[in-house]
């Protein structure tokens, strides 16, 4: 197919080159010069749109890349802590959200002036390099907000959201054990005691409080990492548009390395699959060099929370013998797989030999919320914090019961299958998408028999985060199949129109991330009632300190919550705040498909 081609369908063994990161313009008169089907990455790759594609040349811009979108993140982060209000007083969350949004209003403003006068001043190569530094500016300002506004909730208290309860009860047990050189269980993702253990000491403080400022900064770095990793993949204006988008639902500051796990770890597969369908191109030693890479990469995500893994181990088999080219390179194949497998094994042994151990796995036995929701229902979650869900759960939709969002998924599904339904992305997301509905299901189908519910509800991240995904790439290979056919059927008397600045187009992306994010935020502000978000930080200001006899300054104003007998002195030692007997994640014998979550 050429580029003159008029056909609507792109060719299926033909990957869309997303918009060129050269331009600072969204063009609305001609598309770019799109790869054809027997480029070097080979057919069905998306080779030539991230930068993993585009060699050793770019890795300079995806450093700076990268020290924007983080740069930006912790920025926010520190700026927000000039905020002075009261927590705990709604006229004072309220307060604190609109100072937030001020400020992110104010550096959008700046951007969006940069942007557009990047466009009028600057070259086409240098512009490109403005678009690709102000979309990391993006990805970095979206978090920073939302870890921003955790910061006011959590303004006057040195403990972080949950005040080291529930799942953090155990883990800091657990490294309390590690500290002391006594033998711990290996079979959850060990990561997250290596940061909290490594931050105390940095910090001089107790294992307790680092963990409020891990919360933070891995909140922040949400946008950068999901960003980064779809950079892989995609330029810089997809990366954010789809990668960041998608993000949005998963961020999640209590707890941030499961998901932060997530959102990097989908992009690294299709990339990894990606030079998979390519391998007849490589030399041995390069073929070699990848799979260690790919292999390192993948086992630290594997430490930082190894969940996901298992829920989409079967879809990522399925899609590695279905796009490798066996026929004619079956030997490099082997070599790939076998030096990722390698690097994998042992990067990851300290965690995955508790897992292969005959006490590894999880017995998970805790029914909450979710486990009584429609098992189908994958829209939205409230794990066990079910304030405000309305009286019928699911939200009744308008379709035979579905919801308007939900039919949206089903209908960006459609365009990705259609347009591209061989394509590396979409076999790889859509592959993982199903190994984890058959396993959600084979599992749900057992609580009543097995009592158990052995992690299934996590698989509700996984199906949206792949659907969102699949969604967005099949709007890219729409747009990009349309204007291959307006521009294969020119009108002459048309006058020729010219490119928006990018700066005009991310005007309302920037207004939806900041309205998630202060949405976000608000569900995060303190809030007494025990089944509401908002507890998590209303028990950070409430929950005496173990050294001082009382609770954080905001919490004193506010009585420190003695009506509230969990964290009263009354009450002796507090209770947890939320019936989780044994780890959420990791704890007792289990059977196999469950893994850690």
């Amino acid at each position: 197919m050429t580029t003159h081609d008029s056909s609507v369908v792109p060719n299926p063994r033909q990957e869309v080159v997303a918009p060129p990161e050269q331009t600072g313009t969204v063009r609305t008169d001609h598309p770019e010069t799109r790869t054809t089907a027997t480029s070097a990455t080979g057919p069905g790759d998306t080779g030539g749109t991230g930068i993993a594609a585009a060699g050793s040349r770019r890795l300079p811009w995806y450093a700076i890349e990268a020290v924007a979108s983080v740069g930006t993140a912790v920025a926010f982060l520190a700026w927000s802590r000039t905020v002075d209000v009261d927590p705990l007083d709604r006229k004072g969350q309220v307060s604190g959200l609109a100072a937030l949004q001020f400020r992110f209003a104010v550096v959008a403003i700046v951007l969006v002036t940069a942007l557009v006068l990047a466009h009028r001043l600057l070259d086409p190569a240098r512009r490109g390099r403005a678009v690709t530094v102000g979309c990391a500016v993006i990805a970095g300002l979206t978090t920073g907000l939302v870890a921003g506004g955790i910061d006011v909730a959590l303004r006057g208290t040195e403990w972080g959201l949950w005040a080291g309860g529930g799942d953090y009860a155990w883990i800091l047990d657990w490294i309390g054990r590690m500290t002391r050189g006594e033998t711990v269980p290996n079979h959850y993702p060990p990561a997250i005691f290596w940061l909290i253990r490594g931050w105390a000491k940095v910090s001089d403080q107790s294992h307790a409080f680092a963990i409020k400022e891990i919360q933070l900064v891995g909140t922040a770095l949400f946008g950068p990492a999901a960003y980064l990793a779809w950079r892989l993949v995609l330029r810089p204006v997809w990366a954010l548009g789809i990668g960041v988008v998608a993000m949005l639902p998963f961020i999640e500051p209590v707890k941030p390395y499961p998901q932060i796990t997530l959102v990097m770890l989908i992009p690294v597969l299709v990339r990894y699959l990606q030079t998979v369908r390519r391998t007849a191109g490589l030399d041995l030693r390069r073929t070699a060099g990848l799979g260690l890479a790919y292999g390192t990469g993948l086992g630290l995500l594997f430490l930082l929370y190894s969940g996901w893994f298992v829920w989409c181990a079967a879809g990522v088999a399925a899609a590695f013998l279905l796009l490798a080219p066996w026929r004619r390179a079956w030997a490099k194949v082997l070599l790939l797989a076998t030096s990722t497998l390698a690097a994998l094994l042992v990067v990851s042994w300290v965690h995955l030999r508790g897992l292969l151990a005959g006490t590894g796995g999880t017995a998970d036995n805790y029914f909450y919320f979710d486990t009584d929701t429609e098992p189908a229902y994958v829209a939205m979650w409230r794990n066990d914090r079910p304030a405000d869900a309305g009286p019928a759960w699911p939200p009744l939709g308008e379709l035979g019961g579905v919801g308007l969002f939900t039919i949206g998924l089903v209908v960006g599904l459609g365009l990705a299958l259609w347009f591209g339904w061989r394509r590396t992305v979409v076999v790889t997301v859509g592959l993982c998408a199903v190994s984890a509905w058959l396993l959600r299901m084979w599992l749900a189908s057992e609580q009543w028999e097995t009592l158990t519910v052995r992690l299934y509800p996590r698989t509700t991240m996984v199906l949206l985060y792949c659907l969102l995904i699949l969604t967005g790439f099949g709007l890219l290979f729409g747009l990009t199949a349309l204007r291959e056919r307006l521009a294969a059927r020119p009108d002459p008397a048309a006058t020729p129109r010219t490119g928006v600045p990018f700066g005009i187009i991310c005007i309302p992306l920037l207004l939806l991330l900041a309205s998630a994010g202060s949405a976000m935020t608000d569900q995060y502000m303190p809030d007494s009632r025990r089944n509401s978000t908002g507890y998590f930080a209303w028990i950070a200001h409430t929950k005496w300190y173990p050294h001082g006899g009382t609770c954080s300054a905001y919490g004193r104003l506010h009585d420190c919550g003695r009506s509230d007998r969990s964290t009263s002195p009354a009450a002796g030692t507090p209770a947890p705040t939320s019936p989780t007997p044994v780890p959420a994640d990791a704890s007792q014998p289990a059977p196999a498909p469950s893994g850690t979550g």
